[in-house]
């Protein structure tokens, strides 16, 4: 967009910006920094002479390793930083004509919108039409226009249906559709996205992109940092790859379009063009669970190894039923997860998975007359609990010590200790330089990986991961999509529920798509099973 002059109007100008967080208050907590008595020391630099510029009209990605500085750099231009979370700041923020540092949370929050790597902790009311009104409510805006405002966003963001529900009713998936139109309620005409496809469907990522588009068109300038690449790859004005703060490599967007999938790889971006399963999980999401053969080459596991279609070497569901109060959630006839196999769980946010990863941990207890057996013999929620491991849609649930090692040993007893080399399960994670950390003051795939480290160090017979690699960059996505192939291959019931097309080609051997709950299936939801033969490799150019 241009002015009368024929310029370019820029809506966000940061230069020079250095930024180090004040030691022990990195975010060790999601609601900001803790009051202590203690003297505090400059922590390391998470921002080292960031300098770039978004004009108004223009989508800016961010990408790069966990722990780069996306998120960070996302706190710089809504005020966080070092208004709430605190620490040194060098340098020039400036964003829709503000100097952001120099102005208070309430003032900068006139500017920007920002849609977290967790939605959960950006939300102050019960429901979804409340959350909406909420930030102009406290700005003192006319009733009728907060309501105007509130109903145009919930239709941008396609979430009409859900104005009436409580948020807690609603699935990671709805919850960061809700995020995208409270922000879009806000009118703000800056708009910060970090990670906000981590918890989405693919049919929902590409309305996602279609709205991102029509924003652009109006005129609002958009950041996003993202790992997931392929969406935005016709959306991006300029693209920036973060180093420990700095701007490693800066794309215009004809630049980053021309960029091969093999030179993405080599700098750790994950793949730049639509994964080879994305058009499975679409026709899973569209048809009800009807899924269409996946296309790949390369050998499967041999059916002695797998023991595929074994009820005596795996965990069987029969007749699984699960509801909320009233509400019906689950109604599973029959359904198996074979040992020696990665069992993907696939279908449309809110049908139940995450419900589902539940009552297979013994986390929450099926209706009476339901029946769950693991190789042959059946086990109630309380035995599950004790014979799985899982990692749930928000990690931040599961995170309880004061370092990250301690996090790991959580609730190992002293055999498991001497058994579990913990070390060796750190430094296969990437997190040996970060054992002594709080974990809550990483990056959302730094606390990711925690949490599958610490659910690997249990031994479990059954290992349940929702959605584990959200957040995460492909060097990483990788290590765990081989870690599953192992538990697998070493006789654990690996069943893994995800959105991400990516890891499904990397790892998975079967794909359980779950349709919805409805009238029009009296016997259950349907499910329809497909196996899946593929190579391990990185996709070619």
């Amino acid at each position: 967009m241009v002015n009368d002059r024929g310029e370019t109007k820029t809506s966000i100008r940061v230069a020079d910006v250095r930024f180090s967080y004040t030691q022990g208050r990195t975010g060790a907590s999601p609601y900001g920094p803790v009051v202590d008595e203690q003297p505090q020391q400059p922590a390391a630099l998470v921002l080292d002479d960031l300098s770039f510029e978004v004009p108004v009209g223009t989508l800016t990605v961010l990408c790069g390793a966990s722990g780069s500085g996306k998120s960070s750099a996302l706190r710089l231009l809504n005020g966080l930083v070092p208004n709430f979370h605190e620490g040194r700041l060098d340098g020039t923020v400036q964003v829709a004509g503000v100097d952001v540092p120099s102005v208070d949370l309430s003032e900068a929050g006139r500017t920007t919108a920002t849609v977290f790597q967790n939605p959960r902790t950006q939300f102050f009311t019960a429901d979804v039409r409340s959350e909406l009104a909420f930030r102009d409510e406290n700005y003192g805006l006319d009733p009728a226009e907060i309501q105007r405002r509130s109903v145009a966003a919930a239709r941008q963001a396609g979430i009409e249906n859900l104005l009436d529900r409580g948020l807690r009713q609603l699935s990671g998936g709805e919850l960061q559709k809700v995020a995208c139109a409270q922000a879009i309620a806000a009118g703000t005409s800056v708009l910060l996205f970090d990670e906000p496809t981590s918890n989405l469907s693919p049919a929902a990522i590409a309305e996602f992109a279609q709205l991102l588009g029509r924003l652009k068109a109006q005129g609002h300038a958009i950041v996003v940092a993202e790992h997931r690449l392929y969406f935005l790859r016709d959306l991006a004005d300029q693209v920036l790859q973060l180093d420990h703060g700095r701007v490693h490599d800066r794309w215009s967007g004809d630049e980053f379009r021309a960029l091969s999938e093999s030179s993405a790889a080599a700098l750790g971006l994950r793949t730049l063009r639509a994964p080879a399963a994305l058009a499975a999980l679409l026709v899973a999401e569209h048809a009800d669970a009807v899924v269409a053969d996946h296309v790949d080459s390369g050998p499967s596991r041999p059916a002695a190894e797998n023991h595929a279609g074994d009820p005596e070497r795996g965990l069987v569901l029969d007749a699984v039923r699960f509801r909320y109060g009233r509400h019906d959630v689950l109604d599973i006839p029959h359904l198996e997860f074979p040992r020696g196999q990665v069992s993907v769980i696939v279908g449309a946010n809110g049908v139940g998975k995450s419900t589902l990863a539940r009552v297979i941990c013994g986390l929450a207890a099926e209706d009476r007359g339901s029946g769950i057996r693991l190789d042959g013999r059946r086990v109630s929620p309380k035995m599950r609990m004790a014979r799985s491991g899982m990692v749930m849609q928000d990690v931040h649930r599961q995170l309880f010590c004061d370092s990250v090692a301690d996090e790991v040993r959580l609730g190992l007893d002293s055999q498991a200790r001497d058994e579990v080399d913990i070390d060796a399960l750190l430094q296969r994670f990437d997190l040996a330089e970060l054992a002594g950390r709080h974990p809550l003051s990483l990056s959302g795939g730094q606390k990711q990986r925690v949490v599958i480290a610490a659910a690997l160090a249990k031994q479990p017979q059954i290992c349940v991961f929702d959605e584990p690699t959200s957040g995460v960059d492909r060097r990483h996505l990788r290590a765990i999509a081989e870690c599953l192939s192992e538990l697998a291959e070493a006789g654990t019931v690996v069943i893994v529920i995800t959105h991400d097309p990516e890891l499904i080609d990397a790892c998975a051997d079967r794909l359980v798509a779950i349709g919805r709950l409805s009238d029009e299936h009296p016997c259950g939801q349907s499910i329809h099973i497909t196996e899946l033969s593929r190579n391990r490799s990185d996709h070619a150019d």
